[in-house]
């Protein structure tokens, strides 16, 4: 008896199950059109953007610091001054620069002295006592040989090839003398010339003075060794200046000038000037210290041009070029929008923790805000636009298993679903390329009733 009445219990609560779900289908089926969140498909247009992330900077910032290291004398700005370019920031202490410019002055002018000493060779009158040097000589060299009555035929003839090459070397040195002013006499034919003629009289000389030692007399060996002397010291005098001396004078000079030069940029350098115009951002010694010439000195910057030093990531680079507008917001004015414009790629990217990114660089056009440099900032980069397509939000799209997109369009009372080809996007809306027609109504939510709302109103008063 009890099992007859547990199968009819049973029964009887199937047959209510049933009856309750078939109820609920009919509810939902008559609440369709009624439920489900549609829009209409419209024509707009579309912006594609990619975001980034990085800091304000000023657009110009340098560190200056000196050249040389030293004392420093003079700081002649603070922290917050603006400069101009070319403005005196610091000094070292110069007094020892100074007297090295000085002493390096004083050198060139002793060169430059010796070089026109050089140039204008022997006075006049050191000519002339060395030719009569050597017209005493010569008689008294006459007066030995003539006394011996030495009527050797080689002295004769050594005496005739010095006397000779006396006479060539007279003419060389003329002609020398006529282009000697030239700045590249060492190249001209004249100063080959002569130096052929010098060449020849010291054989002369030579062979004259063996000829000269083969005669068994001391007062004639004296007396043509004076001779000889004489006429030697007489030949330096009249072919002075040489081509070698002069270019030894001269190359003095030239030293004494880059030595002198070379003192006057280290004082210069000793000044430390502003080598942009901006802000002195911070200072990095005081009066008194003695600075390095690896020490940041002055740190300046243009706080009146910033940017943006931004990081892409490397699914978007393909995506960022040069020129491209940016529209940019910062944590610490988020209602303000500013202006920007991508104005430098980097080629090589960075790896930080296994994730490949890029520096851009995005200049701000506009600031309605007090910028200040390192603020953190949010850059969304134009990379396309459309005007005028079909669109239809982001949540009204799908994607089957095959990887077709599709949407569900409202038509009558019934949902159907239809493929759609997609174009761009951004991160509300997406261009509908094909599948759709403007003003069709498509489905962005599908109604959701709980299982305690199904059994609130039970069919039959339940």
């Amino acid at each position: 008896m009890r099992k007859k009445t547990a199968y009819f219990v049973a029964a009887i609560a199937v047959v209510v199950i049933c009856v309750i779900a078939l109820q609920v289908l009919r509810r939902r089926g008559s609440d369709t059109a009624a439920n489900y969140e549609t829009v209409l498909v419209r024509r707009d247009t579309i912006v594609a953007t990619v975001n980034a992330s990085g800091s304000v900077m000023a657009e110009e910032q340098l560190s200056v610091n000196f050249l040389s290291g030293g004392l420093l004398a003079e700081v002649n700005v603070q922290v917050g001054q603006k400069v101009e370019a070319g403005q005196q920031l610091a000094r070292l202490d110069t007094r020892q620069l100074e007297l090295s410019v000085a002493q390096a002055e004083a050198t060139l002018r002793t060169s430059e002295a010796r070089l026109g000493q050089t140039r204008a060779g022997p006075e006049l009158g050191e000519i002339a006592a060395a030719e009569a040097s050597v017209e005493s000589a010569q008689a008294l060299y006459q007066a030995a040989k003539n006394r011996l009555g030495l009527r050797d035929e080689q002295l004769s003839i050594a005496e005739a090839d010095l006397e000779k090459a006396e006479l060539a070397l007279r003419d060389a040195q003329a002609a020398y003398d006529r282009v000697a002013w030239l700045p590249q006499i060492g190249m001209l034919p004249q100063a080959a010339t002569l130096e052929r003629a010098t060449i020849d009289y010291r054989r002369a000389l030579a062979n004259y003075q063996l000829q000269v030692a083969a005669v068994d007399d001391t007062s004639f060996k004296s007396a043509a060794a004076q001779l000889a002397q004489a006429k030697a010291q007489l030949e330096k005098l009249q072919r002075t200046p040489t081509a070698e001396e002069l270019a030894i004078a001269e190359a003095q000079v030239e030293q004494a000038k880059a030595s002198l030069e070379q003192a006057r940029l280290r004082l210069a350098d000793a000044v430390l000037v502003a080598a942009i115009s901006g802000t002195v951002a911070s200072i990095g010694a005081q009066v008194g210290e003695v600075v390095g010439a690896a020490m940041p000195m002055f740190v300046l910057a243009d706080l009146e041009h910033y940017c943006v030093d931004a990081s892409i990531d490397e699914v978007d680079i393909g995506r960022i070029q040069v020129g491209q507008e940016a529209l940019i917001t910062l944590d610490a004015f988020p209602d303000a929008k500013l202006r920007g414009r991508v104005v430098r790629v980097d080629p090589l990217g960075r790896v930080t923790q296994g994730v490949v990114s890029y520096a851009a660089e995005i200049q701000i056009l506009s600031a309605a805000v007090e910028l200040r440099p390192a603020m953190t900032a949010i850059a969304d980069i134009v990379v396309a636009s459309k005007e005028g397509v079909l669109v239809v939000p982001n949540r009204a799209i799908k994607r089957e298993g095959r990887g077709e997109y599709y949407v569900e369009v409202m038509s009558g009372d019934k949902v159907q679903q239809r493929l759609v080809t997609t174009g761009l996007s951004n991160d509300l809306i997406t261009e509908i390329v094909s599948g759709l027609s403007e003003g069709e109504e498509v489905v962005v939510s599908a109604p959701r009733r709980s299982i305690l709302e199904e059994v609130s109103h039970p069919p039959f008063g339940f």
